[in-house]
């Protein structure tokens, strides 16, 4: 089923045992100190809080999954074949289902990390959706097999941002 901000919870017990795992993989400092940021879609904010529950979380609407519009909540097997021949096409062009391109959603999750930036924030724990990943990790249009890559629920991804110059 394609999901995108579809809002389908995760199974409760497996969203405790990826949060145990992560609390046992991410740097103390981190952990204790960094500000943490989710998705408002459920799956996310519900890892979020359990991840650190002593500390609010900071609901991000840009951290929201890419937007497949009409293609949200469908089985992938109802989805035209034109269309979905049309995205593979052009992965960072196409609005898959009238939604939201790779390309949009790229420059909203980037507008987020800049905000950061300007803020001061040496770490921040982001809890995401996988095609926003895919997207984050991505060195842009001409890395489409990024846009492949398999991001497990739960998993842990380092995102190291280059210091902006003041403008």
């Amino acid at each position: 089923m394609c999901y995108g901000r579809k809002d389908v919870r995760a199974n409760a017990e497996e969203t405790t045992r990826v949060a145990r795992s992560l609390r046992t993989s991410l740097p103390s400092d981190v952990l204790e100190g960094a500000p943490i940021h989710s998705s408002p879609l459920s799956r996310c904010s519900a890892l979020a809080r359990e991840l650190v529950p002593a500390r609010a979380t900071v609901i991000a609407p840009e951290l929201t999954e890419v937007d497949f519009g009409s293609w949200e909540g469908r089985a992938w097997d109802d989805v035209p074949r034109d269309e979905i021949d049309a995205w593979a096409e052009d992965l960072w062009g196409y609005a898959p289902g009238g939604g939201e391109s790779a390309r949009s959603a790229l420059v909203r999750f980037k507008a987020w990390a800049d905000r950061l930036q300007d803020e001061g924030n040496a770490s921040v724990m982001a809890v995401t959706h996988a095609g926003l990943i895919r997207l984050a990790l991505s060195a842009g249009p001409a890395d489409a097999a990024a846009l492949t890559r398999a991001i497990p629920y739960g998993s842990m991804h380092l995102l190291v941002l280059e210091r902006r110059t003041p403008t």
